[in-house]
C-alpha cells in the first residue's frame, strides 16, 4: 500500500465489506433481467437505509419480479461466493434465511430462486447458479447438488413455463 492514501485506503476497505460486494453483485444479477421481458416489483432497501432505520421487507429476498407476457412472479435471492466452505459445500445462505425465504414463498405463493455468484468477481462471477428454493434441503450444497443449476454468468436470464434460467 505504498504511496496510497487515506482516502485510497478507506474506499479499498470500504469496497471490499460484504455489504458492497453483495450490493454490486445484486446489481450484476438485475442487470441480467432484460426490462423489455421483466419488471421489478420489490426491492429490498440498502445496507445504508436499513441503518438509518430498519425496513422489515429487508428480511425478503432481493428482488420480486414479474414476466411481463405471462405476468408471472417469482422472487431471486442474490448471494456471492468467493469460495466453498472447510467441508467442500456452497453456502448459499444462513439456516434462518432459508426458513425465512420459506416462508416467504408459501405466504406470497411465488417460486424463489437463490441466484449464486461464485469466484472471480462479484460483479464478474466465473459461475453462476440459479437453484429453485423447493430444490434447496439445506443452506449448504455439495457440487453434486448445485452443479445441477449451473447458468452461463455471460447471458441473460430466461423464464419460461415457471423456471428461471
Amino acid at each position: 500500500m505504498a504511496g496510497m492514501g487515506l482516502w485510497d485506503k478507506l474506499m479499498e476497505t470500504f469496497s471490499e465489506s460484504p455489504e458492497w460486494k453483495g450490493k454490486r453483485f445484486e446489481q450484476f444479477v438485475i442487470n441480467k433481467f432484460n426490462p423489455k421481458y421483466f419488471d421489478i416489483v420489490e426491492q429490498t432497501h440498502s445496507w445504508k437505509t436499513n441503518q438509518e432505520r430498519y425496513v422489515e421487507s429487508s428480511l425478503n429476498p432481493d428482488y420480486t419480479l414479474r414476466y411481463n407476457p405471462t405476468k408471472e412472479l417469482f422472487a431471486v435471492e442474490c448471494k456471492y461466493r468467493s469460495g466453498l466452505n472447510p467441508k467442500g459445500m456452497l453456502e448459499c445462505c444462513k439456516p434462518n434465511q432459508l426458513t425465512r425465504y420459506r416462508e416467504f414463498e408459501k405466504q406470497r405463493n411465488i417460486p424463489v430462486f437463490m441466484v449464486v455468484g461464485f469466484a472471480g468477481l462479484d460483479d464478474d462471477p466465473d459461475d453462476l447458479f440459479v437453484i429453485p428454493l423447493n430444490e434447496m434441503k439445506y443452506p449448504a450444497l455439495y457440487p453434486s447438488v448445485y452443479r445441477n443449476y449451473s447458468k452461463n454468468p455471460k447471458t441473460n436470464f430466461f423464464w419460461k413455463q415457471g423456471k428461471l434460467s
